[in-house]
């Protein structure tokens, strides 16, 4: 595919490959439950848990939750949603019926509700078009079936050629290995890459760290700052426009 050029940073060659972040770019979270995520898995179990028991299990959910899942941003290390199960469950002596990828992806169901952000499907559908390899690069502790199972309830999954979580690979955004490893899997270089989220610490930090193009999603932002990433932009529509340089949006 020949290069394209921007008009909307001097001298930027539009990307070979783009990554997306996955919440709050890709798609919204509308719902999280997680009582009813535990509830789910807990109906798997071998057997059901006392009522004692039960009201035991769901006060060290909240703990785990509280101790392990809320401080990952502080760390920038991933705890992957079956670990987190098992510190749970496994004091317990809880078994179960499915396997530990069944159950995240039960769990997962019955918690979590995702709508597509407005304009998504076009503008995916233009950068398909354009010949752009494309992926997801997310935070999450839940594994890749579950995130590319998401996708395909919105038909947004066959956009992508890659979809990566932080779950496999330890470290969580803006660590520059695990965007590394995310390039890599595109079969693209860094400078040829541009990363897209609605997150400056770390969707934007991260793809400046690993030396790729940042652009940076900011979607409600009535006056986002210019020179916050290389490219920024407030909808998909803008972004297919620079991307194929057909319009001007705010970079350094």
């Amino acid at each position: 595919m020949a290069p394209l050029h921007s008009p909307s940073v001097p001298g930027l060659t539009a990307p070979r490959a783009l990554l997306f972040d996955y919440g709050g770019t890709l798609v919204d979270e509308v719902h999280y439950d997680p009582h009813a995520g535990l509830m789910a898995v807990l109906a798997r179990a071998e057997r059901a848990p006392a009522p004692a028991v039960l009201d035991a299990i769901v006060d060290r959910a909240a703990r785990v939750a509280r101790e392990v899942a809320d401080r990952r941003d502080e760390h920038h290390v991933e705890t992957p949603w079956p670990s987190m199960a098992r510190l749970v469950h496994d004091v317990f002596g809880t078994t179960f019926i499915d396997s530990w990828s069944d159950l995240e992806l039960r769990f997962w169901n019955a918690a979590v509700r995702t709508e597509p952000t407005p304009g998504v499907h076009a503008a995916l559908q233009a950068f398909r078009e354009a010949g752009l390899r494309m992926g997801v690069l997310s935070n999450s502790s839940f594994g890749a079936h579950v995130i590319r199972h998401e996708l395909s309830k919105h038909q947004l999954d066959a956009f992508f050629d890659v979809v990566l979580v932080t779950a496999d690979y330890a470290v969580r955004k803006p660590n520059a290995l695990v965007f590394d490893v995310a390039v890599a899997r595109l079969g693209q270089p860094a400078a040829s890459t541009w990363f897209v989220g609605d997150r400056l610490d770390t969707d934007v930090a991260g793809a400046h760290s690993a030396g790729l193009t940042s652009v940076w999603y900011a979607r409600g932002q009535e006056r986002p700052e210019p020179g916050a990433a290389t490219v920024v932009v407030t909808d998909w529509t803008a972004l297919v426009g620079v991307v194929t340089g057909g319009v001007r949006a705010g970079g350094s």
